[in-house]
């Protein structure tokens, strides 16, 4: 099933989800919903619902694996999982990294989660580029196995998403702030 936002918040209680997360997490929701609103409304096959579920929730095992060091894309899909939350699972799994990224053309929900996360650095819009050097500069010195190179392919590839999803869209990425003023989760 696809949660309704109501339950993406009752989750964020549950698993004790700090503010500045969830704050992180309601941007990204709604830069989100500006997208897949705008792409559905020219015609293409978007969820909103999902979209909006899938950002809400794509942090929701942030803060515990801080603590443990585990992956917490893949323990925020097991948490969906457990929840009954199927439907958002891989798009949680898949915001830090798309493992098969979709053909020009196509259009999914786990690209503009996944864009959506690289343009919000804490509770502010930025450029994915801006958004790759704080990683770098954040947790590399943190976790010395994180391969800078690494991380640049997966932002290069969300450079390429960025592109696609705006050849259809009537604004410009460095738009979001502007347009998102009248964008609501709900």
């Amino acid at each position: 099933m696809i949660p309704t936002i109501h339950q993406c918040f009752q989750a964020m209680e549950k698993y004790q989800m700090p503010e500045h997360i969830r704050a992180h997490s309601m941007l990204v929701a709604r830069i989100a919903r500006l997208i897949a609103t705008n792409l559905y409304a020219i015609g293409i096959n978007i969820s909103i619902e999902k979209t909006v579920s899938g950002a809400l929730m794509h942090d929701i095992a942030k803060i515990s694996c801080v603590q443990t060091h585990e992956d917490h894309c893949l323990k925020g899909k097991e948490i969906c999982d457990n929840e009954g939350f199927f439907e958002i699972s891989d798009i949680v799994n898949e915001h830090v990294v798309i493992k098969h990224t979709i053909k020009e053309g196509d259009y999914n929900e786990k690209e503009i989660v996944n864009y959506a996360d690289k343009r919000v650095l804490h509770d502010e819009i930025v450029s994915i580029q801006e958004r790759l050097k704080d990683i770098i500069i954040r947790y590399g010195y943190k976790f010395p196995h994180i391969d800078e190179n690494m991380l640049q392919k997966h932002y290069n590839i969300c450079e390429l998403i960025e592109k696609k999803l705006f050849e259809k869209l009537d604004f410009l990425p460095q738009d979001v702030p502007e347009y998102l003023k009248n964008i609501s989760l709900l």
